[in-house]
């Protein structure tokens, strides 16, 4: 199935070049993509509203008519084996592969699921193309498809269009009998299983297998377990465990669902003294679960879930067209035509017996506990991912003491609901208005008219100029803000359930702040927010866990896939002052509690503050939001710019960098030269022209490797290009010798591309720059986004869709020729997998001393 949709991408009989529909959708400022999941397959896409016709006339094909050329079958179970083998240091992956290994041999599920070179190789008796035919013509069949197609068009028009394209798509009457094999042999329970993963990682997760639920999708009786089972607040399983210093983190829900049987997992992210008290944890997961057990369930929990659901689904923000298609076709295989836009949401108070049903199943003797660690005992290993793993009948004591086991209880009702959906916004505005300008505070605001929800946001960044080129400094901020956050949690858990959440984060300027949600209670959260901010202190102990959880995140980041550790390399090394996980851990060590308490006395003595409020509140409530954060932390120090972004010499440089992982990996960077809107304009139409070919010939057609891509790069306001390779197989050498082949081509393709091609990719990125934000969260974060760039007049994206739209072929001709071939541009390499003779090694060049690009002032005025 994994291969099949594959090869549904790579022609069909209307349309049988390879990249035909790839090209089309990024040709005309869309996006593309697949998945194959346990039971399905589903394709979409999203590209300009006036060019759907023509792309489902290359979409619908893909059901109808596809031709499964000879030429790519090959090709394509390399690709297959590529993505397998980028995904053999993937804890995820691991982890998913490892637990089959419990489940019952018989139960479908318990298979291999991504396909390598020896699954999907010729057999003696058949050939994979045939098998290939014979699945695709059974499995693909009219009666078993879903179809959803969104668009800014008349529900008779789209209908027109569906049967236009798509009546073609045969029915062949499939039928399945499905066999009621168990996920778990019952006498093979309860077990316990070990899982030694590759990062630093440590886990305890708890699977029960449970009857099925899908035909209870209106009352979800596992959503409203796995919410109390999931629950932060008081008396949940997480606070005490963290009061123990046992857990890090908790969430719960439904881990497998079929048309016979499901399962719910608990999994728990652990310290190190966790680890080493799992009997401890299984004892006060049990006994929360004994709470659920001791009578029926209080009805407010039933009806505060249903009271969620429904306001999620009211007051929803549209998002991505693509996901909620691809939502909606889902829904459509698993709910009657009258719920498949509110099924997802629909909560109708369970019955307490249609609960027992479940909690029934919710014991020792029916789990799978599953401990994953670093040197753990294991005694054999996962076939398909080498993982080391242990299988043995569960050993728990039941009776081991764990204290404060009476502080477990069931959530109180959530304060945090809204009562009043009010809106109040001040009269439409085009952009944002400054309601407080001064050198050190500013404050904006917009009043939003377009989406009419009683939601607002606050953002806010707390700059400090002590904390951006020192990296103690930057530590402390780190494990300030994990402090502040792990203080906050118990009690921001259930406003987060009621629609209002807030974050707090470390960035390069200092601090940043966001509040958003429902408005009704957003002031409140954002006083206890700044109060925990200014007034806690943090522990000595908590310190330890805090500096511990710190330090792994810093050692994990070493063990990313190959692509993602070259970029982010090439990222810090573009950035100055920053510094690597090697030097942030050796100041780590110096570090102590007292030294938090002291940065949480010490930053707010010089900072500057920013703050922009959008939503449905008039200009006095966003001053009051506003006014609140000056009060806890009034703002003294000038607002100032810091160049950040390293302005590299022409010529070739390159880093390699030793990992431990099989594939290698290249990210090649080409930095342009200024920052003005025409040089972005130019430098982001070439990315956009410059995508397709690059993955079809590095990928489809050259094969080598899974993860290839092309695309612009801007870093801050600085253009650039982007091209990226991981291989299982080549060597940094060989991908930048295809790739440099791939150059050298292009320049045939630029001469001999017409004005009309020309004017599709022109007209394909313009709709992408100028289309209009999807919901209040977007437009806010992008409204955010300038303010941070000093982009007062919030008009960015129109500024470069206008220079776009009036470049030249030979413009971009120019721009090629100059920065692809020519060498006039600069070109970093960052690299796993070998040095190359024809790149100069970046160590010759001293960072400290290149020059920058000019910054502006976070909120400048202009």
């Amino acid at each position: 199935a994994h291969f099949l949709e594959h090869m549904l991408f790579l022609g069909t009989e209307p349309y049988p070049d390879a990249d035909a529909y790839q090209h089309f959708i990024s040709q005309n400022g869309g996006s593309h993509n697949a998945f194959t999941s346990y039971r399905q397959t589903t394709y979409f896409f999203d590209v300009d509203n006036d060019q759907l016709t023509p792309a489902l006339d290359r979409f619908a094909p893909f059901f109808i008519s596809p031709t499964f050329d000879a030429a790519y079958v090959e090709r394509e179970m390399n690709a297959v084996n590529a993505e397998y083998k980028a995904s053999l240091k993937d804890d995820g992956r691991r982890i998913f592969a490892a637990g089959k290994l419990a489940m019952n041999p018989d139960f479908s599920f318990a298979r291999f699921s991504t396909g390598n070179l020896d699954t999907l190789a010729n057999r003696p008796d058949s050939n994979t193309r045939d098998e290939l035919i014979e699945f695709y013509q059974t499995h693909y069949s009219a009666d078993r498809m879903t179809l959803v197609i969104t668009g800014d068009y008349p529900l008779a028009t789209l209908e027109q269009l569906a049967t236009a394209e798509f009546s073609a798509v045969p029915h062949r009457d499939v039928h399945f009998s499905r066999a009621d094999v168990p996920v778990y042999r019952t006498e093979s329970l309860p077990l316990d299983m070990h899982i030694e993963p590759v990062k630093e990682l440590r886990q305890i997760r708890f699977t029960f297998p449970l009857p099925e639920v899908e035909s209870h999708y209106a009352n979800k009786p596992l959503g409203l377990l796995s919410h109390l089972l999931g629950h932060e607040g008081e008396g949940s399983i997480l606070a005490l465990l963290k009061s123990k210093g046992w857990a890090e983190n908790l969430n719960a829900g439904v881990s497998l669902s079929t048309e016979n049987a499901s399962a719910l997992t608990v999994t728990i992210g652990l310290t190190r003294a966790g680890a080493e008290n799992t009997d401890a944890i299984t004892r006060v997961l049990l006994s929360y679960i004994d709470l659920l057990n001791s009578g029926p369930l209080p009805d407010y929990l039933k009806h505060e879930l249903q009271l969620l659901n429904d306001m999620s689904f009211r007051y929803q923000e549209h998002g991505d067209i693509a996901r909620y298609a691809t939502s909606l076709s889902g829904n459509m295989q698993n709910f009657p035509p009258a719920d498949i836009i509110y099924g997802s949401f629909r909560a109708d108070p369970p019955s307490d017996d249609l609960l027992q049903t479940y909690i029934s199943k919710l014991t020792r003797d029916n789990m799978v506990r599953t401990l994953i660690a670093p040197d753990i005992s294991t005694d054999s290993t996962d076939p398909w991912y080498g993982t080391a793993v242990a299988i043995a009948p569960l050993d728990y004591d039941p009776d081991i003491a764990v204290e404060g086991l009476e502080a477990l209880h069931l959530p109180e009702p959530n304060p945090f609901i809204p009562e009043d959906f009010s809106m109040d916004p001040a009269p439409a505005s085009d952009t944002p208005d400054i309601l407080v300008n001064s050198p050190e505070r500013q404050v904006w605001y917009y009043p939003e008219h377009d989406f009419a929800l009683p939601k607002s946001q606050f953002l806010a960044r707390l700059m400090l100029p002590q904390a951006r080129d020192d990296a103690r400094q930057q530590l402390l901020a780190r494990l300030y803000v994990r402090a502040v956050n792990e203080n906050l949690n118990t009690y921001s858990y259930p406003a987060q359930l009621a629609g209002l959440g807030y974050s707090l984060s470390v960035n390069e300027q200092g601090l940043e702040i966001r509040v958003a949600g429902f408005q009704d209670k957003l002031p409140e959260l954002l006083r206890r927010v700044l109060n925990t901010m200014h007034s806690f202190e943090v522990s000595d102990d908590a310190f330890v866990r805090y500096r511990e959880s710190l330090r792994r995140e810093l050692q994990n980041a070493a063990k990313a896939r190959p692509y993602q550790r070259v970029m982010a390399e090439m990222n810090r090394w573009l950035t100055y002052p920053s510094f690597s996980e090697d030097e942030l851990q050796a100041q780590l060590d110096t570090l102590s509690a007292a030294d938090v308490r002291q940065f949480a006395r010490d930053f707010p003595r010089d900072l500057a503050s920013l703050s922009y409020v959008h939503g449905s509140v008039s200009a006095v409530q966003a001053t009051l939001l506003a006014d609140i954060l000056n009060d806890t932390y009034p703002a003294s120090t000038a607002f100032s710019a810091l160049p950040r972004t390293v302005q590299l010499p022409d010529g070739r440089y390159q880093q390699d960098i030793t990992q431990d992982h099989p594939d290698m990996a290249m990210a090649l960077y080409v930095q342009g030269k200024e920052t003005s809107d025409d040089a972005r304009a130019v430098m982001g139409l070439l990315g956009h022209m410059i995508s397709t070919p690059y993955y079809n010939v590095i990928r489809t057609e050259k094969q080598l490797g899974y993860i290839v891509y092309a695309a612009a790069f801007p870093r801050d306001a600085v253009p650039g290009l982007i091209f990226v390779v991981q291989s299982p197989e080549a060597t940094p050498e060989q991908m930048i010798e295809q790739s440099e082949l791939f150059f050298r081509d292009y320049v045939g393709t630029l001469t001999d591309m017409k004005e009309e091609e020309f004017a599709l990719f022109r007209e394909g990125l313009v709709t992408r720059l100028t289309e209009k934000p999807k919901n209040m969260a977007e437009k806010a974060l992008r409204n955010w986004s300038e303010l941070l760039s000093g982009r007062t007049t919030f008009d960015s994206r129109e500024q470069i869709a206008s220079r776009v739209a009036g470049l030249t072929l030979d413009e971009v001709r120019a721009l090629y020729q100059d920065a692809m071939i020519n060498g006039q541009y600069s070109w970093l390499l960052f690299s796993k997998g070998g040095e190359l003779d024809s790149f100069s090694n970046l160590s010759d060049l001293e960072r400290a001393g290149l020059p920058r690009f000019p910054a502006v002032s976070p909120g400048a005025t202009d």
